[in-house]
């Protein structure tokens, strides 16, 4: 899954949305970690972009990921996907081990922070606005590539920044699938500070390496 989102740097973010033909990103303070329910300017419907909150509204409930497989085998989610797609402009994610999927993890306290070289990244997303008018985006999330492999089953669909437009513009579904597959360009991931782990700490101590005694 993906739970937890920076954008430290909305600069960078601006900069590279820019040499793109993209929306103006706004200029915004600091935010190291972002949880779910939180609002994020989100791009959408070719070129707008809106403050969304993270999650989607399904019945009674809520969840800010929606996995690729289960996109393909539900019809109302295929009409999200071609009709109310959009991207999720951030620096880095973070993602904790998964336990049960890969034991060697058992008792093991880790949690790592994953950006590109760059360090601005594109989410794939769907987006849909709830019956109070609120709009909702969830990351879609696919197989995990080599180096996510390690310690989670799970990964982001992440959009390559040469293929933002195509993936924001193409009506062909078939095109949409191809792009929502590991990540295979390169990603830094690294054990970072367990102060991560408390969704209402904020700071650069979020994304900080752990220490020895961490």
């Amino acid at each position: 899954m993906c739970g937890r989102l920076n954008i430290h740097d909305s600069a960078a973010v601006q900069r590279l949305m820019e040499q793109l033909g993209l929306p103006l990103y706004p200029q915004r303070p600091p935010r190291y970690n972002i949880t779910p329910g939180s609002p994020l300017d989100v791009v959408f419907d070719h070129d707008h972009m809106a403050a969304m909150d993270w999650g989607i509204e399904f019945g009674k409930f809520r969840h800010p990921n929606t996995k690729t497989e289960t996109l393909k085998r539900k019809p109302y989610l295929q009409k999200l996907l071609m009709e109310n797609r959009c991207i999720v402009p951030v620096n880095r994610f973070y993602e904790w081990p998964d336990a049960k999927l890969r034991p060697a993890w058992q008792g093991k306290k880790n949690r790592f922070c994953i950006h590109p070289p760059n360090d601005v990244m594109f989410l794939g997303g769907i987006y849909k606005i709830n019956p109070d008018g609120i709009m909702q985006f969830n990351v879609l999330t696919t197989d995990p590539n080599d180096a996510i492999n390690v310690f989670h089953h799970r990964m982001p669909v992440v959009i390559a920044a040469d293929q933002v437009r195509a993936w924001l513009d193409s009506d062909d579904k078939s095109f949409l699938f191809s792009l929502m597959v590991p990540y295979r360009k390169d990603l830094i991931v690294y054990a970072c500070d367990a102060y991560v782990d408390n969704g209402r700490h904020e700071g650069e101590q979020c994304m900080q390496p752990q220490s020895a005694q961490s």
